[in-house]
């Protein structure tokens, strides 16, 4: 599946991709640009979307995420 079709607008689609990341335990480069496309973009997060991705990076610091091409 092509990267960009599982990322949409959605806070929905967000909860979709960490969760996709936490159950493989793999996270791609495309998967954290998206991240912090998000984060530094005019997008109102919510605070659950901003908690959410703030343990995706906590994970990744802490080397509990594989990083994969």
């Amino acid at each position: 599946m092509h990267t960009a079709s599982i990322y949409s607008r959605s806070s929905t689609s967000i909860k979709q991709v960490i969760r996709r990341i936490f159950e493989s335990g793999k996270i791609t480069r495309s998967d954290e640009n998206y991240f912090l496309r998000v984060m530094t973009s005019d997008r109102s997060l919510n605070s659950e979307e901003l908690k959410q991705i703030t343990c995706v990076f906590d994970r990744l610091q802490m080397g509990l995420l594989k990083v994969i091409d």
